[in-house]
């Protein structure tokens, strides 16, 4: 039952990856560690990106929406680097 929830929600869902955690470290069905699962997470990234997610800020753009947001500061940045190179010594 609860594999078919899964791939059900799966299914729902534009997933870009799913991470598979190990539940115990024997290998042993139906026994699941929450202290290695916990540090699987931590370590993985995800507990960090939930954690921003929650703050308001996006875990994601593509890079058309990046750019869209962002190019208004960059445009400066980019040709100060250029100047940059430009006055540099050979």
């Amino acid at each position: 039952e609860n594999l078919n929830n899964l791939l059900k929600k799966v299914s729902e869902t534009g997933p870009h990856y799913i991470r598979c955690l190990k539940p115990n470290d024997e290998a042993l069905p139906g026994v699941l560690v929450r202290k290695r699962v916990i540090e699987q997470l931590k370590y993985g990234g995800v507990l960090e990106a939930v954690r921003v997610a929650r703050s308001g800020f996006p875990v994601r753009f593509d890079h058309a929406a990046f750019h869209e947001r962002y190019r208004v500061i960059s445009r400066g940045r980019l040709n100060e680097a250029r100047r940059g190179k430009e006055d540099a010594p050979s």
